[in-house]
């Protein structure tokens, strides 16, 4: 391990020795940032939207779940089902209120 260590810092040393100044530019980087696209929101309205679809089919498959369950009787495929669908409307909830703070660049 400390073989590579040291050749690692022998070849930085090469490196640095052979690397050639580029030269003082004042007007590099203005000219490279006015010539830059004006920075973006990373989110988008369609993602916003499909995060929201999502959100309405984790609704209807709790309602979907609460609806076919025997009353009076809990099984362990129910207990499952209940946690598997919780993780996934927890996750997709999560993921608009995101998306949505995202798009209102806060």
């Amino acid at each position: 391990m400390n073989a590579n260590q040291e050749e690692d810092k022998q070849l930085a040393r090469m490196l640095k020795q052979g690397a050639h100044d580029p030269g003082e530019n004042e007007w590099f980087t203005r000219r490279v940032l006015n010539k830059l696209p004006e920075k973006q929101p990373r989110g988008s309205w369609a993602t916003t939207v499909i995060y929201a679809v999502a959100l309405v089919v984790c609704i209807v498959c709790w309602l979907a779940l609460w609806r076919g369950q025997d009353p009076g009787v809990i099984t362990v495929r129910d207990v499952l089902y209940h946690v598997m669908i919780g993780i996934v409307t927890l996750t997709v909830l999560w993921q608009t209120v995101v998306s949505v703070l995202h798009n209102a660049d806060v």
